[in-house]
C-alpha cells in the first residue's frame, strides 16, 4: 500500500505532522461555577459586567487557538526541510559560519501559517539538530533553537509579534518566549508569557493519563501567564496546563477597569474543547490531497479516501490501494474534530509504525496532521522521526 513503502531516498509516498512555534497568538479563560458557601461565609465577589465579557471574549478566542494547534505547529516542520511546497519563500539552509554548533540550520522567510493559503507569518531562526537532519540511518535525536515570529493580515497589519526559545524531540516539544497578538479591529492586546524555568511542554494526545486531550488533538503541560489589554482594562491570570487533566486551571485572574480598581475573580477549571460546536464526525467524510514533511528531512504528497466508519472511528484507503490496505483513526476525546490512529509500514525486516493526531480545520475545509514513526525491527530499529502533514479536499 502506498503509506507502507520504507523511510529516507527514495521519498516514501507520504508521511505525518509536528510543530508549534506559533502558538502564543492567542488564548483564553472563562469563568467557573460558583460555590454555595454556607450562610456565615463572605459572598462571592460581583464580577463587573466589563470582566465577563473579556473572559468569554478570551474564552472564545482560546478554543479557536488550540484548534489550530496542529496546522501551526505542522509549520515549524515545514520551514526546516528545503524545497518543502508549502513554505516555497522560506529559506532554509546549514549554518557555515565560523564558531557555528554541528548540525545548525537557519530559517528565514514568510510562510502559509494557518493553511489559509496566504504567507501571513514570518520567521527568523536558528536550529541546532542532535545529528545530521539529513541522515535516516541516524534518525531524528532531537533539537533546539530559537526564532522571531511575525504575523500580518494580507500584509497590511502586523498583528503578532513573539521571541521564542524552543526544543523539538519526539516524546514532546518544549517553549519558552513571549508574544503579544493584536486585534486589528478592536485594538485590543493579549500577550503570553512562559517562563524558560517552567517551559510549556507539548505532546500528542493519545487519552492517557499521561496525555489528556486539553488542546485539541495536543495534551500541553506547564504554566503560562495571559493578560488582555482593552479599552474596558486588563484581565490577568494564570493558566496552568496538566498533561493529565483534560481541563485547564485558571487561577490569580484578576480585572482592572480603566479608573484603575481592581477586582480579584475566582479560580476555574476551563474545558477548551476544540471549537465548532456543530462538529460531527461525519465532516470528514471526503477526498483529501496530504502533503507532508519529515525530519530527518523529507517531503512529500498523496490521495486519500475518507469514510466514516462509526459514530467513533473513519477509515482511510489511499490512491492506488485496496481495502485490505485500509487503516483507520478514531476520537481521542468528546470532540469529533481530533482524532488518533496508526499503521505498520514498511518491507518486512524492516518495518516502523507511525502514530498520527488529525485536527480538523475550523471549516472543514482540510485537516493537519502530527506523527511520529519509529522502526521496530532491522539495523534502524529504535529510531525513527517527527511528521507534519496538511490536507485539502479535492
Amino acid at each position: 500500500m502506498l503509506h507502507a513503502l520504507p523511510k529516507g531516498p527514495p521519498l516514501p509516498q507520504h508521511r505525518g505532522a509536528r510543530s508549534f512555534v506559533l502558538f502564543f497568538g492567542l488564548l483564553s479563560a472563562c469563568g467557573g461555577s460558583d460555590y454555595t458557601a454556607p450562610p456565615a461565609a463572605p459572598a462571592a465577589p460581583t464580577i463587573p459586567a466589563d470582566a465577563a465579557t473579556m473572559q468569554t471574549k478570551l474564552a472564545t478566542d482560546m478554543g479557536r487557538s488550540v484548534a489550530r494547534m496542529a496546522s501551526l505547529e505542522a509549520g515549524t516542520v515545514f520551514v526546516l526541510v528545503p524545497g518543502m511546497p508549502l513554505a516555497p519563500s522560506m529559506v532554509t539552509a546549514a549554518d557555515t559560519s565560523a564558531g557555528s554548533p554541528p548540525n545548525t540550520w537557519t530559517f528565514k522567510g514568510s510562510f502559509d501559517g494557518n493553511g489559509n493559503g496566504q504567507d501571513e507569518t514570518t520567521l527568523d531562526g536558528r536550529l541546532t539538530f542532535v545529528s545530521n537532519p539529513t541522515d535516516f540511518n541516524a534518525g531524528f535525536s532531537g533539537a533546539q533553537g530559537s526564532a522571531t515570529v511575525g504575523i500580518d493580515i494580507l500584509g497590511l497589519m502586523h498583528v503578532y509579534r513573539g521571541d521564542l526559545a524552543f526544543s523539538l524531540g519526539m516524546a514532546e516539544h518544549r517553549l519558552s518566549g513571549s508574544g503579544t497578538f493584536t486585534n486589528p479591529l478592536t485594538g485590543s492586546t493579549t500577550t503570553m508569557t512562559v517562563t524558560p524555568a517552567e517551559p510549556l511542554t507539548i505532546r500528542l494526545a493519545d487519552g492517557s493519563p499521561s496525555a489528556q486531550p486539553n488542546a485539541c488533538a495536543h495534551s500541553f503541560n506547564g504554566p503560562a501567564q495571559v493578560s488582555i489589554a482593552g479599552s474596558a482594562g486588563t484581565l490577568a491570570s494564570q493558566w496552568r496546563f496538566a498533561y493529565g487533566s483534560s481541563t485547564v486551571a485558571v487561577s490569580s485572574a484578576s480585572f482592572t477597569d480603566t479608573s484603575g480598581r481592581t477586582t480579584a475573580l475566582p479560580d476555574a477549571q476551563v474545558d477548551l474543547g476544540c471549537s465548532g460546536t456543530t462538529a460531527s464526525i461525519n465532516d470528514w467524510n471526503g477526498r483529501f490531497r496530504i502533503r507532508w514533511a519529515c525530519l530527518p528531512q523529507e517531503f512529500n504528497e498523496f490521495n486519500t479516501t475518507i469514510t466514516v466508519k462509526n459514530a467513533t472511528t473513519i477509515s482511510m484507503i489511499d490512491d492506488g490501494a485496496t481495502a485490505a490496505d485500509a487503516y483507520e483513526a478514531s476520537l481521542i476525546g468528546a470532540s469529533p474534530r481530533a482524532l488518533r490512529g496508526f499503521f505498520i509500514a514498511g518491507p518486512t525486516g524492516s518495518r516502523y509504525r507511525e502514530d498520527f493526531n488529525w485536527t480538523l480545520n475550523l471549516d472543514g475545509s482540510g485537516f493537519s496532521q502530527s506523527s511520529r514513526y519509529v522502526y521496530f525491527e532491522g539495523p534502524q530499529a529504535g529510531r525513527g522521526g517527527v511528521c507534519a502533514a496538511r490536507a485539502t479536499r479535492i
